[in-house]
This record gives structure tokens, C-alpha cells and sequence, in this order.
């Protein structure tokens, strides 16, 4: 009898919610932090919350002692200390300008909370972010990057790292970096993918008009030789080079026009630019060829003629190779609105 009286448990509504499942993000907040870098960070998120589904993000918002942040821009609100950081499923360490290392030498506490991490906390750094992350030593042994501009200086500080300057995206052991600071919409959407799943991520990318997977930060990173150097001597092969990159390079001659031996031209040169000649001129000429493919109505071939290259299918690899994707994707891509439709394949 007793049975029979007993109620019968309710059944889940058909259209009944799962129940969310939340992520919480922990974001660093520091001084000489860019403040559209962290925007950008807290938006991403807030924005993924806006989107059905189960997953769910927690934001909380840490600085070195605890205390709101001195900004030039006013005063960024926290919600706590370094070690807030070991409630997090995900730290994210938002771009720092110039001053990586500047930063990394005024948040001993932040970065020694960073080291202590548990393996399982994930860690996504913007831009020159990455620069706290390296001051830990987590990174030695491990691909990295930042942005191109800052490579060479992150390299030299933190040589235990594998910089790769020309990816816009690195990932190992948990730890996701990112190149220059609009690039850390790509490290939030790959964090989002790891969290929680990539449709969720892919219908963040489309709420904020981006793609999921976007090419290599080489396709903004200049010729090398870009730096500034004082050799008067290698600034005019510079020049030389420059004013017909489709003329095959003599070593021999350039090394005359300076009155020194290969060999020291050679020296001389990777010193001043980080590249050799011919280094020099096949970015140049790849260079070239990407303004020819966007602006000018010529066929793959002539456009590989053009810049010095008879072999068009040696010339395609090359370009894919650099730019990560075809001469004829590059010219879909990125011809300007008023040619596309006319340019040739």
C-alpha cells in the first residue's frame, strides 16, 4: 500500500536546459598592460556568454597585491590577488605594450603564482603576455611566440624558449601564445575550443566576425632587414637589392661594391639585417609578388616572372610556404572590393 501511495518522481521537461557548466577565466591585470588588450579579453568572454549552450565563463580579474591597478587610462578594477590564479581553469595574461620586460621585473608575486600553477590550469598569453609567462621558466624547452616586432628581444632575454616569430599561434603543454595583440582574439577562441568544445568556439568566431583558424603572423611581418642597423655600407646593398629584386643576386659583385670578401659581406650583412642576401631578396621578391597578386591583372606565372622566378610551380610552394596558402588564395583573399571579379587565377 505504503507503495503504491509513493509519489512519482516529476520527469525532466522535454525542452528542459542541461545544466551550464561554468569555466572560471582568471585575467592578470598589470600597469603596463594594453587597455584594449584587456578589454578585448573580458569582451571575448562576456560575448561567449551571450552565445545557447551549456558553457558558461567566470571572469575574475587579478593584480600583484590585490588592490584596483594604476592604469594611464584610470583605475582597472580586480577582483584579488596571485592567488586567486589557482581557482582558475584558464589564466590569461593580456598584452604589455613594449614593456614585457618591465612588467615581468614588477610582479614577482604574479609570476611566482604563475610557476606554481597546477598542471591542470591552462594559460593563454596575449602578445607580449607572453613575457610574465617566460619569467617563470614554464616556457623553457617550449614553442612561443609573440609579436614579430619583439621576437629577437624575447629570444635573447629567455633562450630557453623556441620563439617562432612567424606563427600567430603556438600551443603546448596547456599553454597557448598568441602574436600581436589582435591575435589574442585567436588565443581566447582556441582557449574557448579547449574549455569547451569547437562548435562553441566556432559560433564565438562567427558572433565576432573572425575566423576560427586564420593564417601565419607571417603574412604581416615585413621583409627581414626591416631593423634598423648602422651599417652605411649594407643599407646601400640594401637599396641595390631592393631596385630589382627580379635580377639574380652576384655575391661576388655585391661584395666588390662594398670592397670586402663574400665571406665578410656576408657576416656583415646577417649582423645588420638578421638575414643573408639572398635571404633578403627572396623576401623581397615574395613581398612583390603579394602587391602584384592584389593589384595588378596578371597571371600566377607572370606575377612569378615578374619577381624573378621562370618556375611557376617552384615559385607556388614557396609562396605557400611563406605565406601559408597559394598565390591564387593570397589574390582571393586580399584583392581590393573594386578589382575582385577582374584579377586573373
Amino acid at each position: 500500500m505504503d507503495k503504491l501511495l509513493s509519489p512519482i518522481p516529476a520527469r525532466p521537461a522535454a525542452n528542459a536546459r542541461p545544466p551550464r557548466q561554468v569555466h572560471r577565466v582568471a585575467v592578470v591585470v598589470c600597469p603596463q598592460h594594453s587597455l584594449g588588450s584587456v578589454g578585448l579579453v573580458l569582451d571575448v568572454f562576456r560575448m561567449g556568454n551571450q552565445l545557447p549552450g551549456a558553457h558558461r565563463f567566470e571572469l575574475i580579474r587579478v593584480s600583484e597585491d590585490g588592490l584596483g591597478v594604476p592604469h594611464p587610462d584610470g583605475l582597472l578594477a580586480v577582483e584579488g590577488g596571485p592567488e586567486r590564479l589557482q581557482e582558475a581553469e584558464l589564466v590569461v595574461i593580456p598584452s604589455l605594450w613594449t614593456q614585457g620586460p618591465e612588467a615581468a621585473a614588477s610582479h614577482p608575486k604574479v609570476i611566482a603564482a604563475l610557476g606554481a600553477l597546477p598542471a591542470g590550469v591552462r594559460v593563454a598569453t596575449l602578445c607580449s603576455g607572453v613575457y610574465l609567462l617566460a619569467a617563470t621558466g614554464r616556457l623553457d624547452g617550449q614553442v612561443a611566440t609573440t609579436h614579430w616586432m619583439l621576437a629577437d628581444e624575447l629570444q635573447a632575454r629567455h633562450p630557453g624558449v623556441q620563439v617562432q616569430p612567424d606563427s600567430n599561434l603556438t600551443q603546448a603543454d596547456g599553454i597557448v601564445c598568441s602574436g600581436g595583440s589582435l591575435a589574442g582574439v585567436d588565443a581566447c577562441l582556441r582557449a574557448v575550443q579547449t574549455l569547451a568544445d569547437r562548435d562553441t568556439a566556432r559560433a564565438l568566431a562567427r558572433m565576432l566576425v573572425t575566423e576560427l583558424d586564420r593564417g601565419p603572423q607571417s603574412l604581416y611581418m615585413p621583409p627581414p632587414g626591416w631593423r634598423r642597423h648602422t651599417d652605411a655600407d649594407i643599407r646601400r646593398l640594401q637599396d641595390r637589392i631592393e631596385a630589382d629584386v627580379a635580377t639574380p643576386l652576384s655575391l661576388q659583385a655585391l661584395a666588390e661594391a662594398i670592397h670586402v670578401s663574400v665571406r665578410t659581406l656576408q657576416r656583415r650583412f646577417l649582423a645588420a639585417t638578421g638575414t643573408t642576401p639572398l635571404q633578403y631578396q627572396q623576401a623581397l621578391r615574395l613581398a612583390r609578388a603579394q602587391d602584384l597578386l592584389e593589384t595588378a591583372r596578371l597571371q600566377v606565372a607572370e606575377v612569378a616572372e615578374a619577381v624573378g622566378y621562370h618556375d611557376r610551380v617552384a615559385f607556388g610552394r614557396l609562396f605557400k610556404k611563406h605565406a601559408g596558402m597559394t598565390p591564387a588564395a593570397w589574390r582571393q583573399r586580399h584583392t581590393v572590393s573594386h578589382d575582385r571579379g577582374h584579377g586573373q587565377p
